[in-house]
């Protein structure tokens, strides 16, 4: 567990426990727990007030993106999003947030970078610059979001990469490249909309935990989600486009091979006509006494098939 606290007179400081705080002589109480018990959640219920759905509900690695409105609070749930080049595919851990009027409480399961590197810069401060707790999920979703663009643009380069090695004749018809591209940008499109719905909800000015000068800030949480969204919705164009791409080339591919065989196929048909007819073993048939004959069967398969050669050159048939 970390605390960071700013009491009425401005002061800041860290703790690991609430040992000692008094959320009523305080202007700010941040928590932040990793995978708390049972125990814990019920301590905080009591120690914050909360509604025990709040307080009570089972952490989950992954779920869908929320806001749920209390008496006096309101539970954000937050998606953080990883995209591990490694493995290729995107890891999603939930931020569970909880908001009051001088508190915030934020959980998760796994342990999430921006929240340490958030307490290491207040750690870092002698005096507390915000003292309200929206300030700090502010913070939280904004850098989340900025985390966002490159991962957005890096599945874009590679879409772009994989509709360049087709057209080249790189890619070698191996559909399960566009497709994890396709579930990827899936994924990603899903978890923006759940994420745009939650910053719009937070956005109304009925909610008291959230004041009314942190809507602009929100609002351009909003327009940048906005701006990912449609990114992914262009992606899902290009991937539609890239599989449209991918199945020609294949088509093509498969089309070329069949030409070609069709066209040695054809170079036989003349050997195979003059080897039937001459393989007929007929006794009335003049060539079989003719002493050149083996030799003028061999030069007439050789001239037709050097004939047929040169036609298809002609027509391009290969």
């Amino acid at each position: 567990m970390k605390v960071y606290v700013v009491d009425e007179q401005g002061a800041q400081r860290l703790a690991e426990s609430l040992d000692g705080v008094d959320p009523a002589e305080c202007k700010l109480v941040w928590v932040d727990v990793k995978d708390p018990s049972l125990e814990e959640r019920k301590y905080l219920r009591d120690f914050f007030d909360l509604h025990p759905l709040a307080a009570e509900a089972p952490l989950e690695t992954e779920t869908v993106p929320r806001v749920t409105e209390f008496n006096g609070h309101i539970l954000a749930i937050w998606n953080m999003l990883r995209d591990v080049r490694e493995t290729e595919k995107l890891e999603v851990t939930s931020l569970y947030m909880i908001l009051g009027d001088n508190f915030l409480i934020s959980a998760h399961v796994e342990d999430i970078r921006e929240i340490d590197t958030m307490f290491k810069k207040l750690r870092g401060e002698t005096e507390a610059r915000h003292d309200h707790p929206a300030f700090f999920l502010y913070t939280i979703m904004n850098i989340s979001t900025e985390e966002w663009f490159p991962m957005v643009e890096g599945l874009k380069d590679d879409i772009d990469t994989f509709m360049e090695e087709m057209l080249e004749g790189g890619a070698k018809g191996d559909v399960s490249t566009v497709m994890g591209l396709k579930h990827k940008n899936m994924a990603v499109r899903r978890t923006l909309s759940s994420l745009r719905d939650v910053v719009m909800r937070l956005a109304r000015r009925d909610l008291t935990a959230v004041p009314g000068e942190f809507n602009v800030y929100l609002m351009d949480i909003y327009d940048r989600l906005t701006r990912l969204y449609l990114e992914v919705d262009n992606n899902s164009d290009l991937i539609s486009s890239s599989l449209d791409i991918h199945l020609s080339v294949v088509s093509n591919r498969l089309n070329v091979t069949m030409k070609r065989l069709t066209v040695v196929a054809t170079f036989f048909m003349p050997a195979t006509f003059l080897a039937g007819v001459y393989g007929m073993n007929f006794i009335h048939q003049p060539e079989y006494k003719w002493y050149f004959g083996y030799l003028f069967f061999w030069i007439a398969i050789v001239l037709v098939t050097l004939a047929m050669f040169l036609i298809a050159r002609r027509q391009d048939w290969f």
